[in-house]
């Protein structure tokens, strides 16, 4: 995965980089299964419009707290992944019984992981449009 130059964490000042995974944090239903578990498994993750309009709402509109350098980092891991075509996206949709991280059930059986990236991928690139265009603008290593 591709690291930023200078550019720090935007909850501290560690290096920011980074992952797929910070895409699906908020989907995270660990301890919250009764809850948001329960509503997030209402969705199909397999149909284009539930998946479109879930990551519409609890991506794009969401992630206030990233600045527009972190978005585009951020969405610069994710093209690097979707432009890999052996990149195993199911992987990351695995449950890890050990992990206090969970995604909502049966979301490791997601038909086409690769889809729902490449969704997430669309959208922002629409949603977030002004941010990663200003930040595209700029020289990471000012950062």
């Amino acid at each position: 995965m591709q690291k930023q130059n200078g550019l720090r964490g935007p909850w501290g000042d560690l290096p920011y980089e980074p992952t797929l995974y910070h895409f699906l944090g908020p989907f995270d239903v660990y301890d919250r299964e009764e809850t948001l578990g329960v509503e997030l498994d209402t969705w199909d993750m397999n149909d284009p419009l539930q998946r479109a309009a879930l990551i519409r709402r609890d991506i794009t509109s969401q992630y206030k707290e990233l600045s527009y350098r972190h978005r585009h980092a951020l969405v610069a891991v994710l093209a690097q992944a979707l432009q890999d075509p052996a990149y195993d996206f199911q992987a990351i949709l695995e449950h890890d019984p050990e992990s206090t991280y969970a995604l909502p059930a049966l979301w490791d059986d997601m038909a086409d992981p690769r889809a729902f990236f490449a969704d997430i991928y669309r959208l922002v690139l629409q949603d977030w449009h002004d941010d990663l265009a200003r930040a595209a603008a700029e020289d990471p290593s000012d950062w």
